[in-house]
């Protein structure tokens, strides 16, 4: 530290005291910490508690916004196909009626003529697709009703082979929604189209196509561009080892116009052959299993996103033939597959066992992508397996993942069961695993015989269909400010002025306003940076959800108000009633439970939780901003995957971190911090008249040395006792350790005990912190029931930690009208029927059982139409169930 000696003599020493302060503090800090992936997932959960052997899964979530439905498929070791719908985000499983025989239930019933290999579809008017293999034939099912009942859509006979059906939005003329089927018949790919133009309304197919050089290549897969255009994917030849299997592309560059399929084209070679035995499958062995996706997000308004209409092919490669080191790797095309980037690795193990069965899915709601898989790497004998997960947010070329995640809680074996036990299918994992992604969540599904849920009946170690929920991580902005980003890295930054702290892929933004503090001292040093400077504070925050503007920040005028700050949406001063507000798109904001805050939900499932907390002796507002379920990587809170901060904003690392204390700083306030400061033009805040960002930019601070001064602000002078910051800090009943020394930091330096309160109600909010989903339901007619599926889960996901439990109380058009208990996974359904047609408003009310620190939660206005039948005045009748 250094001393500025023209202060006055108390100046001094007050420095003095300080610098002792600072000694005592240095032992807060933590040690150089390393990055940690940001995804997190959920425990397992069994879907076929059957008592049959169940792979070759497929999953698919319904695209409609706020919707909780999902629906797996596979194969059944008994015949026919096990199907399974869940409308709770996948936490609970029901199964079709055994009366019901177009598709199989897993156990007492079957489609007359299933086999096996389904593959699955949902398009945005709400038709639900299953196709599978019949007795020689490609069966196509349609649904209405999110898998209750089936009718048979289309069936194409012949001796055929692994069907995969795609359901895409597509720009092209008459066809807003497109379905296609491929399969392999006598051994060519062949391809039929039809154009969706409403719920039930599929328009006839398309003639069969002979998709043209696909002799002897199957095992593939089936995309639709937003624009149309239809590819195709397989692989050549199906049978053999390698080396040098062929990994084909076919186009329709027309869609459902007349052109058809062209030429072939080689994306790239494989040495997976069709047929390739590793360890953990060497019965069935594994192919290639080449994967596509499109990003079909253009964007949003003044943002549109340069990778829409991009398309990504993922498949298994082995870099020495036969030597079961295999891997996943990526590769993209901006002309429809007719040209490829260089081949990424996706598994970022060090081993040379073996990754196996990709799979990949894009988020239509932020262009970001995801691939799971099976994976070896921490099987010694390469014989069992994981499943991992890893997503990419695609600002760059090549897209940088977040970082591989194991989300299967158990090794599974693949070969243990052979010889299987009677009855079951002796193809272990079996040909290919399943995925789907929407909305910031991530749901894989693959063949387990860990029987890690301890659900199977008779206690037996056979293959079931195992699911989980994989979403993003955390983040924060706390204290002075102390920076958490999303891979963990703990480092402080005390800006001055209006910095871009959170970017996503998808457009999605947090920016914060980090107002100087004067002080007759300086900070730090800070463990990851080393560096010693002036202080600073986190005043105000801006947000940029969906196509909508949310700032929370001091009143324009610029007096202090200890009554509270302001929220603002498109510039509009808001107030939030107790339900919250709802924002077009899928966004949302809400009070938080404690604390004066808000809840700020995003569309692509990023949650953001400001906690503000009032300097009464400064007359300043300060805030804690934190962050769950993101998978954002950019911006002051972004990864620091590839340097010793995160990247600049143009993409590119700012390199390791330099020895000279100098170059630091100007990394740190130079390069990094000046390339993340808001500009005039992508400023999020609103300003009084005559300012701008400008107003609040200060592009020297902080100084590394002093003095500390800032224009009309008084010196903060702080002769505060540590132990004394500590005991206060540890009355507060703070558990993370980091955030419990920075709440000693920081309570040490300012002398005030608020700090410590603002920290505990940020650490109970993102412990305690729920949330409640109430799924809509389509319209009903007069004196039809209608009922209602409610989840609550915590906003903060822990693993570990169980559902919660307590009551939903349910209100409609202002009245509150019945209650329901939660089950023992945190749902709860809710029966209504109308008489009166219109709409009406219903609200879900989390209320947590009695002794609970969870905290309250509501789902918001959901508004359900009873369509007129007959204009008659009506009554309300209610029924409410707990399923335990």
């Amino acid at each position: 530290m250094r001393n500025d000696t023209s202060r006055s003599s108390s100046s001094r020493r007050s420095l003095f005291s300080s610098s002792l302060v600072l000694a005592f503090l240095l032992c807060l800090i933590l040690p150089l910490s390393a990055a940690r992936a940001q995804l997190t997932s959920n425990p397992d959960v069994n879907t076929s508690i059957k008592a049959h052997y169940q792979n070759e899964c497929s999953i698919i979530k319904n695209p409609a916004p706020g919707s909780q439905q999902l629906f797996a498929a596979c194969n059944n070791a008994t015949g026919g196909i096990f199907a399974a719908r869940s409308t709770d985000h996948g936490a609970t499983w029901t199964y079709p009626d055994a009366s019901d025989k177009t598709i199989a239930d897993g156990d007492a019933g079957q489609g007359p003529l299933a086999c096996c290999d389904p593959t699955l579809a949902w398009d945005t008017f709400g038709n639900l697709y299953v196709g599978y293999l019949g007795n020689s034939s490609v069966v196509v099912l349609l649904s209405t009703d999110g898998g209750l009942t089936f009718s048979t859509l289309m069936t194409w006979a012949g001796s055929v082979d692994q069907p995969t059906v795609v359901a895409a939005n597509t720009s092209a003329a008459g066809a807003p929604v497109a379905v296609w089927v491929v399969w392999n018949q006598s051994g060519s790919m062949r391809a039929s189209g039809a154009a969706v133009t409403g719920l039930g309304t599929v328009g006839a197919f398309g003639a069969v196509q002979t998709i043209p050089g696909t002799t002897n290549c199957s095992f593939g897969d089936v995309a639709i561009a937003p624009s149309g255009v239809v590819v195709q994917t397989c692989q050549n030849p199906t049978g053999g080892q390698g080396p040098n299997s062929f990994i084909r592309i076919n186009r329709d560059l027309d869609g459902l116009g007349p052109g058809n399929f062209g030429a072939s084209i080689t994306a790239t070679t494989t040495n997976v052959g069709g047929f390739d035995f590793i360890p953990a499958q060497n019965v069935r062995s594994i192919d290639a299993e080449a994967g596509l996706a499109y990003d079909h997000f253009p964007g949003t308004v003044g943002n549109p996103n340069p990778r829409f209409g991009r398309l990504y092919l993922v498949y298994t490669e082995e870099p020495v033939d036969e030597s079961n080191n295999t891997n996943i790797m990526l590769r993209f095309s901006d002309d429809d597959g007719a040209t490829w980037s260089a081949a990424q690795q996706v598994n970022t193990d060090a081993t040379t066992r073996s990754q196996f069965l990709p799979r990949i899915a894009s988020n239509r709601l932020s262009g970001n992508i995801a691939v799971c898989w099976h994976d070896a790497r921490n099987s010694g004998t390469n014989t069992t397996m994981q499943e991992f997960c890893d997503i990419a947010t695609p600002a760059t070329s090549p897209p940088v993942f977040i970082g591989n995640h194991q989300v299967g809680d158990a090794l599974t074996s693949g070969n243990g069961s052979n010889p299987p036990a009677a009855g079951q299918l002796n193809i272990e994992f079996g040909d290919y695993s399943g995925m789907t992604y929407f909305q910031g969540r991530v749901h894989p599904i693959w063949a387990d015989v860990s029987n890690s849920t301890g659900n199977n009946p008779d206690g037996t170690f056979r293959f079931d269909a195992y699911t989980d929920l994989v979403m993003g991580g955390a983040a924060a902005n706390e204290g002075d400010p102390h920076i958490r980003t999303v891979d963990g890295i703990h480092y402080d930054f005390q800006g001055g002025g209006e910095y871009t702290i959170l970017l996503d892929s998808d457009g999605s933004e947090i920016q914060a306003r980090y107002a100087p503090v004067a002080t007759n001292f300086l900070v730090g040093p800070n463990g990851h940076t080393g560096l010693t400077t002036c202080a600073s504070l986190t005043t105000a925050v801006a947000a940029q959800v969906g196509d909508h503007r949310v700032t929370y920040q001091p009143n324009l005028s610029g007096v202090p108000d200890p009554s509270g700050l302001q929220l603002r949406v498109d510039g509009v001063l808001t107030t939030l009633g107790p339900a919250g507000l709802n924002l077009s798109g899928g966004g949302r904001i809400n009070k938080t439970a404690v604390a004066g805050g808000i809840e700020v939900q995003f569309p692509n499932g990023m949650h953001m939780i400001v906690t503000p907390g009032w300097w009464a002796s400064q007359s300043q507002w300060y805030l804690n901003v934190n962050v769950a379920r993101t998978t954002a990587r950019e911006g002051i809170m972004g990864d620091v995957q590839d340097g010793w901060l995160p990247r600049l904003s143009n993409g590119t690392s700012i390199g390791p971190r330099p020895a000279p204390l100098a170059t630091r700083y100007a990394d740190l306030y130079s390069r990094f911090g000046d390339s993340w400061r808001v500009t005039t033009a992508s400023s999020l805040f609103d300003y009084a008249p005559g300012q701008s960002t400008h107003t609040f930019t200060y592009p020297s601070w902080p100084p590394d040395t002093l003095p500390c001064e800032v224009p009309e602000q008084k010196p903060l002078e702080v002769e505060f006792d540590p132990e004394r910051a500590k005991a206060i800090c540890e009355e507060m009943g703070i558990v993370d350790d980091e955030r419990k020394n920075n709440c000693v930091f920081d309570v040490t330096l300012t002398g005030e005990g608020e700090f410590a309160r603002t920290y505990e109600l940020t650490e109970r909010l993102l412990a305690n912190a729920t949330m409640t989903t109430l799924a809509p339901v389509k319209p009903t007619r007069p004196g039809e029931a209608a009922t209602f599926n409610v989840v609550v889960e915590r906003k903060v996901p822990a693993r570990g930690e169980r559902p919660p439990a307590g009551t939903v109380v349910f209100s409609l058009d202002g009245k509150e009208i019945d209650k329901a208990d939660l089950d023992a996974q945190g749902r709860a359904t809710w029966t209504v029927t109308l008489e009166a047609p219109g709409d009406h408003v219903l609200i879900a009310t989390y209320v947590p059982a009695p002794g609970s620190s969870l905290l309250t939660s509501s789902s918001g206005e959901v508004t359900y139409t009873v369509v007129e039948d007959k204009p008659v005045e009506g009554t309300i009748t209610t029924s409410s169930t707990s399923r335990q």
